[in-house]
């Protein structure tokens, strides 16, 4: 453990002096029986994510998916990204200039699958989300997948990932972790709740982690507080504030040079960043929160935030092999920092009565934020050099100072309302709609012409769910998203003339809870289609301009089942067919029509399945992904492949669980993501780590 967390390391020895060791090691008996407490599909649990109106995900007419922090923590996930790509059809495209990415239903990046913290966004700035990276301090993470700009705005044609923190209880309890594991690999985390005053109650996590990391120089660290506070004057008013503090040092993993177009073992553990390289992220957030029920119908809500952003790269980017000569050739010598600030607020009313004799639930509201951007860098550098294989790769080079490059300022606007109604005891039809109004500025420092753009877009969902039985639903819906052609915050001129590309979504499926053999499951068929992406004009073949399209059909499958006293299993599947339909590229404008899109599989598989006893419990999980291209053209494939990972506890007693976790059992070896045309991301090698976990 590092030497600079006394205070976190303090708070954790005394957890476990308390006599937890020292406690007889007497459990309860644990019976897994399919309740609405038992850890699955939640179907009928309220899912803040698909919905305003407080819907189950039985009753919402999309694919919407929640992962419970117990699930979570049983299959060794420490971060956000391998929790997320365990659920239906997602997968991790994240690169060092993106932060944290995924793919979902064909579409892929910052600014077609958005990340949220309790439903609220951080504005996307030059194409990078870094928040929130690790799972700790969360109760579960939402997954809602296709178009999700009625309820969060532009730039989710693809879905949304939403981690739902854990709230403040007056019911006092604590809970800590402390683990390591291969490649120096460390971690302590601390959690607890407890009353404050007579109408208060407050909740604190903190968590480090940190390690070499499995490439040479790839040692990575991160540290987090979280802070809640909430207050119950009477019993319809609530009020919260959070305040969050986040710092990460990822590893630079820039992938590994190609040997004859493949990865190559040999090259497996070889860093070619310069030793002096910088990647570090530092995120702040507060928020004011007040719920005030009315009245047995009404009720109202308001949110204030801030966020504020700063980041910062030292990198070489781009590594090519000669493999007659034994060097590599290294460039894009970059050096970027980002300043970011955020402020918003969002006001919503709703309803809960009847209409024409059955039930009817109404949302509407309005939110307002602004961000300001600023960018500085290295821009115009042309440093390179040429390194040998294994060798000194020295450090950062530069022949153009790190400058202010532009400062971005954007507002925008948005009304939006929801409408859920009961038009029998059993269908229910669904209506979201929702306007914004966008305004980005950019005033530019290296004698580009400043530019200034707004945006009207108009998303909506209609939707309907059939219940054949109280256990049993059939739902369809339409819908409409929107996404930007590249970052909104900080368009240049060019950019600017383009208008938002439009998404639209067909679904059906079925959702059901299976009472007799106890369990859940869910089916789902979707068409997406996105026009107006960038494409060059078939004419003139120098110009860009929109009226591209690309699509993407496919079937998902998810299901959790208890099928005998003891046992789970957890599998879900996604079927795609992703394509362009109109993409023109390169000064010949050449077709890529018919063609995959990047780092999209059109394969996905996850299956896990424990065995949970009385005082141990153990699992084993798999996790496929198909075959991916690396470009438009698609002449460069990443290989699908197939991780096995596995688990294994110890309930000492009911304070203190053991556990080992093994990732990548069969030290699979395999290309992760495709960093440009010569480097790809190869995945990590097989890893173990232990934990001790305490609870009171």
């Amino acid at each position: 453990m590092k030497h600079h967390h006394p205070l976190l390391l303090a708070a954790l020895w005394s957890v476990f002096s308390s006599g937890a060791l020292a406690e007889e090691a007497t459990l309860e008996e644990i019976q897994v029986k399919a309740s609405s407490d038992t850890p699955g599909l939640n179907l009928k649990k309220k899912n803040s994510t698909a919905s305003r109106l407080g819907l189950s995900a039985q009753e919402t007419p999309a694919s919407v998916e929640s992962l419970d922090a117990q699930t979570i923590r049983s299959r060794g996930d420490i971060s956000i990204r391998e929790a997320v790509t365990r659920t239906t059809g997602i997968t991790d495209v994240s690169t060092l200039g993106n932060g944290q990415a995924f793919s979902s239903r064909g579409f892929t990046g910052t600014n077609s699958v958005a990340q949220a913290e309790d439903g609220v966004r951080l504005m996307t700035g030059a194409g990078t989300q870094t928040y929130p990276s690790d799972s700790w301090g969360y109760e579960r993470i939402e997954v809602l997948r296709g178009p999700a700009s009625v309820l969060f705005g532009d730039g989710s044609a693809g879905g949304i990932i939403n981690s739902v923190r854990k709230q403040p209880s007056r019911e006092t309890s604590v809970e800590a972790l402390v683990g390591a594991g291969s490649y120096g690999a460390y971690r302590a985390a601390l959690g607890g709740t407890g009353a404050l005053g007579e109408i208060g109650a407050f909740r604190i996590d903190a968590s480090v982690l940190g390690g070499d990391g499995y490439i040479s120089r790839g040692d990575y660290e991160s540290k987090k507080l979280m802070s809640s506070w909430l207050f119950t004057p009477t019993d319809s008013l609530r009020i919260g504030f959070t305040l969050d503090h986040a710092k990460d040092e990822p590893t630079a993993n820039l992938g590994s040079p190609l040997r004859n177009g493949k990865i190559s073992h040999s090259l497996r553990k070889d860093n070619y960043n310069v030793t002096d390289n910088i990647m570090a992220f530092e995120d702040t957030r507060a928020r004011a929160k007040l719920e005030w029920d009315i009245n047995d119908s009404w009720k109202l809500k308001n949110e204030a935030y801030w966020f504020k952003s700063e980041r910062e790269w030292r990198n070489a980017e781009s590594f090519t092999l000669n493999a007659v000569a034994n060097s590599v050739s290294r460039g894009s010598f970059l050096a970027i920092t980002h300043e970011q600030k955020q402020i918003g607020n969002r006001l919503e009313i709703s309803n809960n009565t009847t209409l024409w004799g059955h039930q009817n639930r109404f949302a509407a509201g309005w939110e307002i934020s602004r961000t300001d951007f600023r960018q500085a860098s290295n821009a115009g550098n042309t440093a390179s050099d040429v390194i040998p294989v294994g060798g000194n790769t020295g450090v950062f080079r530069s022949t153009t100072a790190l400058l202010p490059n532009y400062d971005a300022d954007f507002t925008q606007q948005a009304a939006f309302l929801e409408n859920a109604w009961s038009a029998t005891e059993q269908l229910k039809l669904v209506i979201g709609l929702r306007r914004d109004y966008m305004d980005t500025e950019r005033k530019d420092y290296r004698g580009a012409p400043n530019s200034d753009k707004q945006f009207i877009a108009d998303t909506w969902r209609l939707g309907a769910v059939y219940d054949l039985d109280k256990d049993t639903s059939l739902y369809a819906q339409t819908s409409r998203g929107t996404d930007p052609i590249t970052t909104l915050l900080g368009l240049n001129l060019a950019n600017s003339e383009f208008d938002l590309t439009r998404a639209r979504q067909a679904e059906i499926g079925i959702k059901q809870v299976l009472q007799r053999i106890r369990g859940e499951w869910t089916l789902a068929a979707y068409h997406i289609a996105k026009d107006n992406i960038i494409t060059r004009d078939p004419i003139i073949q120098s110009l860009s301009v929109q009226g591209g399209k690309q699509s993407s059909r496919g079937l998902e499958f998810a299901t959790t089942l208890y099928p005998l006293e003891h046992w789970r299993l957890d599998f879900n599947a996604a079927l795609l067919d992703a394509r362009y339909d109109e993409l023109r590229e390169g000064g010949t404008a050449i077709s890529r029509a018919g063609n995959t899109p990047v780092n999209v599989p059109e394969k996905v598989a996850n299956a896990w399945v424990t065995y949970q006893a009385t005082q141990w419990e153990a699992g084993v999980g798999a996790r496929y992904v198909g075959k991916r291209y690396a470009n438009n053209a698609n002449d460069i494939t990443l290989a699908g492949y197939t991780v096995y990972d596995a688990s294994a506890a110890w309930h000492v007693n009911q304070k203190m669980t053991l556990r080992a976790n093994l990732r990548n059992i069969t030290d699979k070896f395999y290309a992760a993501i495709a960093y440009g045309n010569n480097q790809q991301i190869i995945g990590a090698p097989r890893q173990i780590e232990l934990t001790a976990e305490f609870r009171y």
